[in-house]
């Protein structure tokens, strides 16, 4: 099936989260080091990438529920956190508490400064549980269903976990999306995701193909699709995206017409806007365009994941799809 035939087929996401976290994201008129600094508390999200596309997919009317790791009572806030934006949580509850990640923008220079817990540890039969969770979560509609797998992978986890969920999705009926790095990545691939979503980095890093310009990137994405993708969208910042859809077919999509200083979570609000709008019948390439929209939003508003549909309507028109 193609990926355009298949786009009236979304109807729902399942987000996948084995690294999960509280998020939050402070801001100071200047981050000087060795100093006290008393920031404006911004955000606190539930977050982790597949939560960020869980709720910026919700948000933009898409329904979206979750698999996700979680421990103690920062587990149990992020349950709440979740029902109030109207995603259910299938939580795989393991021994300690969730992780808390910091970002911290300095208004002065516009940089971001991070701060990442390790994550929750994940022995075999923790990752045997988040399997069966995945696996029951698909009895209803797979044929519809979106799986999103993304992230970092928490201590204790497989390699090849991702590889493993996809190919979970895959039996079920159910097409995945995957947006990881490295290693993980590239031991997703021969599960033959229906789409891979990464930075130029890491299709550089997964295919072993430098992707220092537009050139570059369009070789890395075909690299990712003779891996195993059906599709590749590859984001270069600053300068847009490049998509190799599952015909081969390469596309430019933008750049972005405006940047705000919340870029963190940019591309988990693409994947959701392009969700989206494939659910809305659109092909594959114009729901990229409007990924790319949504992703514009996310840096506008404080939040990895946030953001006002307004926003992305406003700045759609901005942003150009061309074939390559």
């Amino acid at each position: 099936m193609s990926a355009a035939a298949g786009a009236s087929l979304v109807r729902r996401l399942v987000c996948v989260s084995v690294n999960a976290a509280i998020d939050k994201t402070a801001a100071v008129d200047h981050l000087v080091p060795g100093e006290i600094h008393r920031p404006e508390m911004l955000s606190v999200v539930p977050g982790g990438k597949a939560l960020n596309v869980a709720r910026a997919a919700r948000t933009l009317g898409l329904e979206a529920s979750v698999v996700a790791v979680l421990g103690g009572r920062a587990g149990d806030w992020m349950e709440e956190a979740l029902a109030a934006r109207g995603i259910r949580a299938r939580g795989v509850r393991v021994a300690g508490e969730t992780r808390t990640c910091l970002s911290v923008l300095d208004r002065v220079t516009g940089s971001l400064t991070e701060f990442y817990e390790a994550g929750l540890t994940l022995d075999a039969a923790g990752w045997a549980a988040v399997e069966a969770a995945l696996a029951t979560e698909l009895a209803d509609d797979p044929s519809g269903t979106l799986v999103v797998i993304a992230g970092s992978l928490p201590p204790g986890a497989p390699v090849d976990g991702y590889g493993r969920l996809a190919s979970i999705a895959a039996g079920a009926g159910a097409r995945a999306a995957v947006d990881a790095g490295g290693a993980h990545l590239a031991a997703a691939l021969p599960a033959r995701p229906w789409l891979v979503k990464v930075n130029a980095r890491e299709a550089a890093e997964a295919t072993g193909i430098p992707a220092p310009d537009e050139a570059g990137t369009f070789a890395a994405a075909r690299g990712l699709r003779a891996g195993g993708a059906s599709a590749a969208l590859v984001t270069r910042g600053v300068a847009g995206a490049v998509l190799v859809d599952d015909t081969g077919t390469a596309w430019r999509i933008g750049p972005p017409p405006k940047l705000g200083p919340y870029v963190v979570g940019s591309g988990d609000a693409l994947l959701a806007g392009l969700a989206a709008a494939l659910a809305t019948g659109l092909p594959v390439p114009e729901a990229a365009r409007h990924g790319a929209a949504a992703a514009c939003a996310n840096a506008l508003v404080p939040g990895q994941g946030e953001l006002d549909p307004a926003d992305a309507a406003r700045v759609l028109d901005a942003i150009v799809l061309t074939r390559a």
